[in-house]
Parts: C-alpha cells; sequence; structure tokens
C-alpha cells in the first residue's frame, strides 16, 4: 500500500480536503467490489501541521489523525486547493512546503489540486516542470514562480515525481490518474466509474473566459479593449486598433503585452470565441449566424478556431452547456 498523505489545511474549502479523502478511498471501493481479496492501493491519512482541529471554509471542522512531525515520510502526499482569495490563503498555509520539500527530496511523490499548486511551487518542487492549476489562477501562479512551467488549458499533468490538476473539482480527476498509475488501467476504469468520472476530458479550455484582461492601468489598451467588444462583428484587425488609440501599431503590440500577457490580434481571436460561448449557451442562434456575429465571414474557419481554443467544436460545446450559463 501506498502510505498517502492528505494535507489538512485552514481555511479552505472542505469539499477538497474531505473530498480527495473520500475519493481516494472509492477508488480502494470500486477495486474491492471486484477483487475483495487484494489490498487497498491507498493507506490514506489526513495529517495536520499539529493534533488540533483546523476549521474548513464554511464552519466545517476537520481532525487531522496525525501531525506532520510525528508521521514518517510519505510515498504520496496530495495538497488539496486554497480559497478563493489565493493570497490570503497561500499565506495561511505556507508552512507546509517546508514539508512537502523535505518528503520530495526523500523520494515523496507530490500531488497538488487546484491552487494547492501554488504550495507545492513555493516547496520548489514544480521548477522546471510543467503544471496546472485553477484557470483563475494561472497567471499568478506564473508570475509568482517563471521557473514553472504554467499549462492552464491542460487538466492534469504528470511529471513523474510532482503531479498536478486543475480546477476544484478536478481532485476526482486527480485520484483516477493516481489509481491509473500506481495500479493500471482495469483499477483506474473501475475507480472512474464509481466516481461518475469521465476521464476522457483532459482539458479546462471550455470552462475558461477572459478573467484578469481589465486588470491593468494602461488606458490605451482599454479603449483598445472596449473598441473590440463593441465593433466585434467587423474586421479588426491591429491597425485599426492602433489609429483608434493614436499609437504606432509597434507601440500597440508592445503596450498589450506589457498590460496584458498577449498580443492585440490575440486578445481580439480570444474575445471572439469567448463572445461566440456565450451566445452558444444562451442562444438558439444556427453556428453560421453566431460566426458572423462574432467576425468570422467563414463560418468552416470559425469552427476550426473554436475548436482550438476550447477544445470541442461549437456543436459540442452547445450541447455540453446550453441553457446553464
Amino acid at each position: 500500500m501506498l502510505t498517502t498523505y492528505v494535507l489538512a489545511l485552514r481555511d479552505v474549502p472542505s469539499i477538497g480536503t474531505a473530498g480527495t479523502s473520500d475519493a481516494l478511498r472509492k477508488a480502494d471501493q470500486a477495486w474491492a467490489l471486484l477483487h475483495p481479496e487484494r489490498p487497498p492501493l491507498f493507506d490514506v491519512r489526513l495529517v495536520g501541521l499539529d493534533a488540533n482541529p483546523v476549521q474548513c471554509g464554511g464552519g466545517v471542522w476537520i481532525h487531522p489523525e496525525s501531525t506532520a512531525s510525528g508521521s514518517a515520510r510519505p510515498d504520496l502526499v496530495v495538497i488539496p486547493g486554497l480559497s478563493n482569495d489565493v493570497e490570503l490563503s497561500y499565506a495561511a498555509n505556507v508552512a507546509w512546503s517546508s514539508w512537502v520539500a523535505k518528503w520530495a527530496v526523500d523520494g515523496t511523490v507530490v500531488a497538488s489540486s487546484c491552487t494547492g499548486a501554488f504550495l507545492a511551487a513555493e516547496a520548489g518542487v514544480l521548477d522546471g516542470h510543467a503544471a496546472t492549476t485553477h484557470w483563475t489562477a494561472a497567471d499568478l501562479l506564473q508570475r509568482r514562480y517563471p521557473k514553472v512551467r504554467v499549462e492552464a488549458h491542460r487538466m492534469v499533468i504528470d511529471e513523474n515525481e510532482v503531479v498536478t490538476s486543475g480546477g476544484a473539482t478536478t481532485f476526482l480527476n486527480l485520484v483516477v490518474h493516481l489509481t491509473h498509475r500506481f495500479g493500471g488501467a482495469e483499477r483506474a476504469a473501475q475507480a472512474a466509474k464509481l466516481l461518475l468520472v469521465d476521464g476522457h476530458r483532459l482539458t479546462q479550455l471550455p470552462y475558461t473566459i477572459l478573467v484578469g484582461t481589465r486588470h491593468h492601468s494602461d488606458e490605451a489598451v482599454m479603449l483598445a479593449q472596449e473598441h473590440v467588444a463593441a465593433q466585434l462583428g467587423t474586421e479588426l484587425t491591429v491597425e485599426r486598433l492602433a489609429e483608434r488609440t493614436a499609437l504606432s501599431p509597434r507601440s500597440l503590440e508592445r503596450r498589450f503585452e506589457q498590460a496584458l500577457g498577449m498580443s492585440p490580434s490575440r486578445y481580439i481571436q480570444l474575445a471572439r470565441i469567448e463572445t461566440a460561448k456565450r451566445m452558444l449557451e444562451t442562444s438558439a442562434d444556427p453556428i453560421e449566424r453566431i460566426s458572423g456575429k462574432v467576425g468570422y465571414a467563414d463560418a468552416s474557419a470559425f469552427r476550426r478556431a473554436f475548436s482550438r481554443h476550447a477544445g470541442e467544436s461549437p456543436t459540442a460545446y452547445r450541447r455540453r452547456y446550453a441553457g446553464i450559463a
């Protein structure tokens, strides 16, 4: 069995901590339904910095079974996600990073769920590796830890000694992945069936929106963004945006990169795709009509661009998300 520690973090959503612990046990229960004679894969323990009860968000208290200082090195440690206020939650739990670093040096596999990647990154175990986190926190993770290759479009990334997973409920995908890695494909398939996890969804792209693109103070870029929003169905070019902002195309390119971390042309394309997503979610307009509304004269080109950014076709996206926005 793998000695598996789930960290009891303070003031974080209880679903990440309790859910991960329960899902690991459920994965073993799923296997036991077919092979009751086989031992469990995970020896799951909820571990605290000390023996005191830990308060999660929403008034939920959890009780660690053991402490970091009083426990031997685990085979696997899982870091649950932080709260929505990543900075505050990080500060409340950063003391865990030294333990994660110590265990990793001794050979422990480190796995993080959602924004738990910040504690893994602080421990240094993500340096030089690709990693994912919740897409809303990806930019912050990349800025704070430039040695990490943040790939937020991916659900789960396995870099051998460290495994990261995306959003808040992707701890289920993480558990299925860990079950596959340490227990094999058949065991993982059984876990996925019991946990009702779609193991084929390996991207966060359909869930992403243009967050963070207004969190800057560049008035020229803001003016350009407003123009894009108002004229999305027209032919938008960097040259026209430059004229609108009284800048040269080169200066506008530079200021977009500084303010948003992307070029004006990429911003235009993302704005078109995100607007198309909202239309697919909330209207019955044909795909061809939506493509024209967001500035694509060629519906085939729109379909290709949408699939590239969203990870699935407009039709598949509508089927999945229509009526839930």
